[in-house]
């Protein structure tokens, strides 16, 4: 907002130094403005999460059932026909088990060790009609906060975060009624793991 007052600004004092056989054309600022490109609003995304530069990695991918638990359409498959995104193929994941009516998407993942971070990767199919917010809680629903991420539809995002010691992550998304049907949510090949 501030470069666009500069901007009318700047234009409003060189159009009191044209000469007058010019004034005509450019009379005050709403004129001038028709003469400046449109204006978009600049949306800033963050980053991808990068993984920290470890010489040896100490991880626990969440393959077995036993560090997963559903909570509401989930199911953890080794599938590669659920499993193919545009952003990647991956080995295993969670998914949804099958259409969802309201793309609303929750489980948990576990540990059965000390691990320091947590990593996915999250993509969400083009045809649902929001922007999906993704919740990591520690060890319960009403856990604290650990990170929350935001996907647009059709969009892949990484995501690498610190766990704070919680030996569980409860992953959701948002219940909104404008989400729609979601045909394929994968968070491809989720692992905790440390760096030593």
């Amino acid at each position: 907002m501030k470069k666009i007052a500069l901007a009318l600004l700047t234009l409003l004092v060189m159009c009191s130094c044209v000469p007058p056989q010019y004034q005509s054309t450019i009379n005050t600022a709403n004129d001038a403005r028709k003469y400046l490109p449109p204006v978009r609003e600049v949306v800033r995304e963050e980053p991808d999460d990068q993984q920290p530069m470890c010489s040896r990695l100490n991880s626990l991918p969440v393959k077995k059932r036993q560090l997963y638990e559903d909570y509401y359409g989930t199911m953890l498959t080794t599938d590669k026909s659920w499993l193919r995104t545009p952003g990647g193929n991956y080995n295993w994941g969670i998914a949804n088990s099958k259409r969802l009516s309201m793309a609303y998407f929750a489980a948990y993942v576990k540990t059965t060790g000390k691990y320091g971070r947590f990593k996915t990767s999250i993509y969400i199919d083009s045809g649902i009609k929001a922007d999906m917010v993704f919740t990591f809680r520690a060890n319960s629903r009403d856990g604290e906060v650990l990170k929350n991420l935001t996907i647009r539809p059709g969009q892949t995002r990484k995501v690498d975060f610190e766990t704070g010691g919680a030996k569980k992550l409860f992953i959701f998304t948002e219940l909104r009624i404008n989400h729609d049907a979601a045909e394929k949510i994968v968070l491809g090949e989720p692992e905790f793991y440390t760096c030593r």
